[in-house]
């Protein structure tokens, strides 16, 4: 648990000293991605991502063996412009149902062997309307972001 809320500015320094992705392993896994028996490009947009996961994690055959699915949940002021399929009532159902397990996503993690969490971020309260004005004000923006960063578990598989 953080201390403080996480800031823009902290969250630029934590982006800031991420290790680069490694190369030499990205590399090695586009070599094996390249002698795999399927076309080039089949699987689209999940191969692009299994690349950069393995630079980052600095393997070339990564694996992931404590993965972590997270929901955020929020309505957004602009819905009063009658743009949603739903009106904002309908969050508060959803994030019960993805946290009594009957959503797709929750069918997808137990699937994946995922934890999953659910973050419902002041459903009462929408943002606003950011045709109006910034959606989120500097302290929401902080209370959004320390929610996320509070949300992922440690245990998880990181991302670098």
């Amino acid at each position: 648990m953080t201390k403080s809320p996480i800031t823009p500015e902290f969250l630029r320094q934590q982006l800031a000293t991420a290790p680069a992705p490694d190369g030499a392993a990205r590399s090695a896994a586009e070599a094996r991605n390249g002698a795999l028996t399927k076309p080039p490009g089949a699987l689209g947009r999940l191969e692009e991502l299994a690349l950069w996961y393995a630079g980052w994690r600095g393997d070339a055959r990564p694996r992931i063996s404590a993965p972590q699915v997270v929901v955020f949940a929020g309505n957004h002021g602009v819905t009063a412009r009658g743009i949603s399929a739903f009106p904002p009532e309908v969050t508060v159902q959803m994030v019960a149902n993805f946290q009594a397990g009957g959503a797709a996503v929750n069918q997808l993690a137990r699937a994946a062997g995922a934890r999953m969490d659910v973050v419902a971020l002041e459903l009462d309260r929408p943002t606003a309307d950011f045709c109006e004005a910034p959606a989120l004000s500097d302290a929401d923006l902080a209370a959004a972001l320390t929610a996320g960063w509070e949300a992922v578990d440690p245990g998880a598989d990181p991302a670098w």
